[in-house]
């Protein structure tokens, strides 16, 4: 099922899904559902607010009959000429078997990439996960910061230059992994 909300006020998916797609043979006689909404709530009005975007996505699924499958997204989004910016939760939880314990992982990113009308642009990102809850501490994050600049265009062909850290932490995680640290310089044409 799917339904587009009048006014680009948003639109909804619905599906009913047999199997582990085309990847791979059918493993039980379990159904998975989907569910997938938007919702703009400013769309037609309050201009500076038009670019907000709520977003939920849901799949319930089981590996076997009593053993769940799950996962909810929720993301928020604003789009707007100076910055884009947004909030990413999850939660998923897995049963690998009836006689196994489930395992709930969760986490969320937080991200904005704000634009100057100079052709400048930052990158901002964090992201926490917790892989089992069971364990807490044993949580991942990460940290990208950026600063890009946009050439000017000539004709069709758009250049830019980015140059980035990026930094990982895992705490407690077992086997001990180390800090993880990247200083890179990235490059796009795209014509």
């Amino acid at each position: 099922f799917y339904y587009n909300l009048p006014s680009n006020y948003g639109e909804v998916h619905v599906g009913l899904y047999n199997g582990e797609t085309y990847s791979k043979a059918e493993v039980n006689d379990q159904k998975a559902v989907q569910v997938r909404g938007t919702v703009r709530p400013f769309a037609r009005s309050i201009p500076v607010l038009r670019g907000l975007r709520l977003t939920a996505f849901y799949d319930g699924d089981n590996y076997v009959k009593d053993a769940e499958r799950t996962r909810f997204i929720g993301q928020v989004t604003f789009e707007h000429t100076y910055v884009n910016a947004g909030f990413d939760y999850l939660n998923a939880k897995d049963q690998t078997s009836a006689t196994r314990l489930d395992v709930e992982g969760k986490g969320y990113s937080i991200w904005a990439t704000p634009k100057s009308p100079k052709g400048f642009e930052a990158l901002l990102r964090y992201d926490h996960l917790t892989p089992n809850t069971r364990f807490d501490s044993q949580a991942r994050s990460r940290t990208i910061v950026g600063v890009a600049y946009w050439f000017p265009h000539e004709g069709n062909v758009s250049a830019a230059i980015l140059v980035d850290y990026d930094g990982q932490t895992f705490d407690n995680i077992t086997p001990a992994q180390p800090k993880e640290q990247r200083i890179a310089v990235h490059g796009l044409v795209s014509f």
